[in-house]
């Protein structure tokens, strides 16, 4: 499976290609988002799928050559403005920093609620509306007993919220080779322990998809490990 690439894109020559459609940014952190949940539900626990979003971010400055990793410090390559208005704003909040910082922090400022810290960012939030933005998702009201109405989110078109599950499933089922991109986003779900609700396949093929998605070009292997460390993993990767 491949995605297509242009040597316009501000990925170019890095090796990994962009989404299908006519995006101009390897959106990662949206298939995350999808794989995540099923039609409004989401499946897995909000405060783990918010870090793997906030790692998913980094991922798309990382693989379009906006951010490397330096040791275990996150590092700006360049300063130019992303094309995606999100990429965008994370750029912003980490040249914001006075110094660098180890991408453990990064991880777990993007991912923190609002009630956990006051002006946090809270990647599940930011990439729901980044959806909204962009058509895939419709805000929904949902009731509570207690306290005021709390947003949910519904696909528009359930063929595209689960295609990239179809995609990922099928090819993991048929052994054909993932490209970049889904290497990469493979890595994210088997570090948030979205992969249990994507692959039916056996643990042997689990593990082979865990040490194909370490192969990605750096930083992405880091960011992953990190990931993995913050949120407890045991399963990715065990070497």
């Amino acid at each position: 499976m491949s995605g297509a690439f242009d040597d316009h894109h501000p990925g170019a020559g890095y090796g990994y290609p962009f989404p299908r459609g006519d995006s101009r940014w390897p959106l990662l952190a949206d298939d995350l988002f999808r794989l995540a949940h099923d039609g409004s539900r989401l499946r897995v626990d909000q405060d783990l799928i918010s870090v793997g979003l906030a790692c998913a971010l980094l991922a798309e400055l990382a693989v379009t050559n906006y951010l490397t990793v330096d040791g275990d410090v996150l590092m700006v390559t360049t300063q130019r403005p992303p094309p995606d208005a999100l990429a965008h704003t994370v750029l912003t909040e980490i040249l914001s920093q006075p110094d660098p910082a180890p991408v453990p922090d990064w991880l777990r400022y993007l991912s923190a609620r609002p009630a956990y810290a006051s002006g946090q960012f809270y990647a599940y939030e930011q990439v729901a509306r980044r959806l909204v933005r962009s058509g895939d998702l419709v805000e929904m009201p949902r009731k509570r007993l207690f306290g005021p109405p709390r947003s949910g989110y519904a696909p528009t078109d359930n063929n595209k919220a689960y295609w990239a599950c179809a995609r990922l499933n099928t090819a993991a089922e048929r052994g054909y080779d993932f490209d970049a991109f889904d290497q990469v986003l493979v890595g994210l779900c088997l570090s948030t322990g979205v992969y249990r609700r994507v692959f039916s396949s056996p643990a042997r093929v689990i593990q082979r998809l865990g040490h194909d998605s370490r192969r990605t070009r750096p930083p992405i292997p880091t960011l992953l490990r990190h990931l993995d460390r913050l949120v407890g993993n045991t399963v990715a990767i065990s070497s």
